[in-house]
């Protein structure tokens, strides 16, 4: 069951980010919109990416026995207006119309705010 994490707040301020980490599961995805859009560049998102690249094309691994694959996407919009540099390499740049289509593509929706 695929969930799709809309991470709205920057880790810089609340822990939000840091529970939505926690709870990743098997294909899920994250979207960072608004001031989650800050969370590109928080330590948070470069363990994370680091623990992505690590363990063999984009997964992440809480141990060798259960990896897991996750999207990380942000709104460019939302990015840009903030001035945050997308790294296209990592993230997938998607506009509102696409979020709508992740909310009825994945079983579960939580919005983290």
């Amino acid at each position: 069951m695929t969930t799709l994490h809309i991470v709205r707040q920057s880790a810089f301020t609340t822990n939000d980010y840091s529970q939505c980490l926690q709870v990743l599961g098997d294909n899920d995805v994250i979207v960072f919109i608004d001031d989650g859009c800050y969370n590109l560049h928080h330590h948070l998102t470069d363990n994370l990416i680091d623990n992505l690249i690590d363990n063999s094309n984009n997964n992440l691994t809480d141990n060798i026995e259960n990896p897991i694959n996750i999207k990380l996407n942000v709104i460019a919009q939302h990015a840009n207006a903030r001035a945050i540099k997308i790294n296209e390499a990592v993230f997938t740049q998607i506009e509102m119309a696409d979020l709508v289509s992740l909310t009825f593509e994945n079983d579960r929706v939580i919005t983290w705010q």
